[in-house]
């Protein structure tokens, strides 16, 4: 049974390990169980965090696999494989972008069974205003081995959705701009708006600074208990393709919210359907 949650305990992060400091990560650089993952969508050749490996974030979504999205698992545990990881691997993500390019990557490693991976809080800028190490070399580090023990119940499919909006059993949490939410901005969707009783929760509002940190962990109580964000009930999260719907996820999994689940497919899945409502 689900422990009852109340906002006092999340008044500190309930899952601190799943963030790192720029502090932490520049004295593990050398731990031969730490493998950093570089999430950006450009610049690993240029420049990056030493000991780092790049990941392609297209990895971890298929737009062409309804209902589900998902990946063939096979091909993505083999990419991470590649890249150095396995099974016993503590995996620090980081990206140029609030972490929002590393959660969707964190959300599919915890549906196959691998749960130590990690966040580098303030990513990538804040590792260079910090004047931190960097190099420019590609790595090859030896393949790793993953034993996949598979946990279907971080995803959800717009059946899912739609059962939560008939009948109820779990918020519905849209993590895209206020101009998406209202229609105003389709983001080449045939069709506009949101899912309806659906919560908007732009996925930036979590962090805060020039690095985009996460705001401490009493004022994420604080903004969560403001959206009528129960910790004991489900959420679902959403967004255009679900990267920002995995950041929120992943923030509101921090805090120890525990039945939380991603629409893979999002709103690029959602409006192309046309039985499929909005508001």
């Amino acid at each position: 049974m689900m422990q009852t949650l109340t906002l006092l305990a999340l008044a500190a992060y309930a899952r601190p390990e799943l963030i790192v400091t720029t502090d932490w990560l520049a004295q593990h650089l050398d731990d031969a169980n730490v493998r950093i993952v570089d999430t950006r969508t450009r610049g690993y050749e240029d420049s990056h965090i030493p000991g780092a490996v790049w990941l392609d974030i297209n990895a971890s979504r298929d737009k062409n696999n309804p209902p589900t999205f998902l990946p063939d698992l096979d091909t993505f545990v083999a990419t991470l494989e590649k890249i150095g990881i396995s099974s016993d691997t503590r995996v620090i993500f980081y990206d140029d972008r609030g972490g929002v390019y590393g959660t969707r990557p964190w959300v599919l490693m915890r549906l196959i069974g691998h749960e130590n991976a990690a966040i580098l809080n303030g990513g990538w800028p804040k590792w260079v205003a910090e004047s931190k190490p960097t190099a420019s070399d590609a790595l090859s580090p030896a393949r790793g081995a993953i034993t996949v023990r598979r946990d279907d119940h971080w995803i959800a499919t717009a059946d899912d959705v739609a059962t939560a909006v008939d009948h109820g059993g779990a918020t519905i949490l849209d993590t895209r701009t206020e101009d998406e939410f209202a229609g105003l901005d389709l983001r080449g969707n045939p069709r506009g708006g949101a899912i309806p009783m659906a919560t908007n929760l732009f996925w930036e509002n979590t962090l805060e600074g020039e690095f985009q940190t996460l705001k401490p962990a009493e004022e994420l109580a604080t903004l969560f208990e403001s959206y009528g964000l129960d910790p004991n009930a489900g959420i679902i999260t959403y967004c255009q393709g679900a990267g920002r719907a995995a950041h929120e996820l992943f923030v509101l999994y921090l805090m120890g919210y525990d039945d939380l689940r991603l629409y893979l497919g999002s709103m690029e899945d959602w409006s192309r359907q046309p039985k499929r409502p909005l508001q």
